[in-house]
């Protein structure tokens, strides 16, 4: 008995079903309160992802000693636009059994969003948003956690679509300020470096580590924190001094031209060195 092509195309898509299936589902909205499942979206309005998943979300995590923290990630035409990261205390969060969580992407700085105990204000995105042409845009969100495999995997993703106009780089601009200063005065002041190191795995020890290029190229760093955004030029075997409590590191990536987030974790020697490439 001979086993067609088409009967085996379909065997192998209903195989690989499963694999691709996700934890939560997203709808977006332009409120926090309720999701209107907005698939477009103009400049000037706030957007909400909505992210309902099929049990409780800490029955899908990793608790230990680390802060529990997510990660949105923001992408056009493939490639990473940016990312916004949201620390909580694990012990808020391991009796949870909320099944949905509301992830503001571009907030309304004077309502609050609350999870956990915490506001949640996001202002990195508007800052990206603010430098694109006028015209249609479409945007990938995707939900991670240090705490779901190690970041490696999605938990939600979903797609929609923004119109920009003429006036939409002076808005974007004012909601970037008026949305870190709403995280500041009473939202998540911020996943510290501290939670941040904790949640990627380096933990203990001073907070200074050298990091040291083994990567057989030169590398562009920059410490990010406050007003210090000092930048490094790392030819193959130099060294930097970077204290995890004052500040997070960025990377120039050549291909984007963009600073991106670091997210490796960076394991220090007994001399406290670490091998960035390793």
């Amino acid at each position: 008995m001979k086993i067609r092509p088409l009967f085996i195309s379909v065997l192998f898509l209903c195989l690989a079903v499963p694999a691709l299936a996700q934890l939560g589902e997203v709808q977006f909205s332009k409120l926090s309160k309720s999701a209107d499942g907005s698939t477009e979206f103009k400049s000037g309005e706030y957007i909400f992802a909505h992210v309902q998943f099929k049990q409780p979300v800490v029955s899908s995590l990793t608790l230990n000693d680390r802060p529990v923290t997510f990660a949105t990630e923001f992408y056009k035409d493939g490639k990473l636009l940016e990312e916004e990261m949201f620390g909580f205390d694990v012990d808020k969060v391991k009796s949870s059994k909320i099944d949905k969580l509301v992830i503001p992407v571009i907030s309304d700085p004077a309502g609050d969003v609350p999870t956990w105990g915490k506001n949640l204000f996001a202002f990195r995105l508007p800052a990206v948003l603010a430098d694109l042409p006028a015209g249609t845009h479409e945007i990938e969100f995707k939900l991670k956690s240090y705490n779901y495999k190690d970041a490696g995997e999605v938990m939600a993703s979903g797609k929609f679509t923004l119109v920009t106009d003429a006036g939409a780089r002076a808005w974007y601009k004012a909601n970037e300020k008026d949305s870190y200063t709403a995280l500041s005065q009473r939202g998540v002041t911020a996943v510290v470096v501290s939670e941040r190191d904790a949640a990627l795995g380096v933990v203990g020890g001073k907070s200074v580590v050298t990091l040291v290029n083994n990567c057989g190229r030169s590398v562009w760093m920059r410490k990010s924190g406050s007003s210090d955004k000092r930048e490094y030029r790392l030819a193959p075997g130099q060294e930097m001094k970077y204290d995890r409590d004052g500040g997070y590191l960025e990377e120039w990536n050549f291909g984007t031209k963009k600073w991106t987030t670091v997210t490796k974790v960076f394991a220090p020697n007994a001399a406290g060195k670490a091998n960035i490439c390793k």
